[in-house]
């Protein structure tokens, strides 16, 4: 991928990306897909507060900001993936703390090497039954992603 198409990317997704979500946000692109990284607001615990009270804090507010937004992400994530022609794996961090939503990724802890490689399988066109498409499948789109 060239410097001009990145820019493309990370420019689209900085004019799109909702205010407020993120303190600071880190577009890459890493193989068949674009990863969206967001620092989260720090979690206002009282001083003194221990670094498993901190953990679990930050734990909490990533899954919080990935259930209240998982619709609207699932729109943006779309719309990239028409336009830029790759998948969207949306993550968050805060206080040390790194989760990566989907597809493929942190929402899943069994079946993920199957995902994957399934995914691997349909871009070179040798979906389970050989031609790139699911048993009774009439589309070539994609299957639908997980957030």
């Amino acid at each position: 991928m060239d410097e001009k198409e990145l820019g493309s990317i990370k420019g689209w997704f900085a004019g799109r990306l909702p205010d407020g979500w993120f303190t600071g946000v880190d577009v890459s692109v890493e193989d068949d897909q674009i990863v969206v990284l967001g620092a989260l607001p720090e979690v206002g615990l009282p001083s003194g507060s221990s670094s498993e009270e901190k953990e679990g804090a930050a734990a909490g507010r990533i899954a919080r900001f990935r259930e209240e937004t998982r619709g609207e992400r699932i729109g943006i994530a779309q719309e990239a993936e028409e336009r830029f022609r790759k998948y969207v794996t949306w993550g968050a961090l805060l206080g040390g703390v790194t989760k990566r939503f989907n597809p493929g990724g942190g929402g899943r802890s069994e079946g993920n090497r199957r995902v994957m490689i399934g995914r691997w399988w349909r871009g070179r066109g040798r979906g389970r039954h050989g031609s790139g498409q699911r048993a009774g499948a009439q589309s070539s789109s994609p299957e639908p992603q997980v957030f």
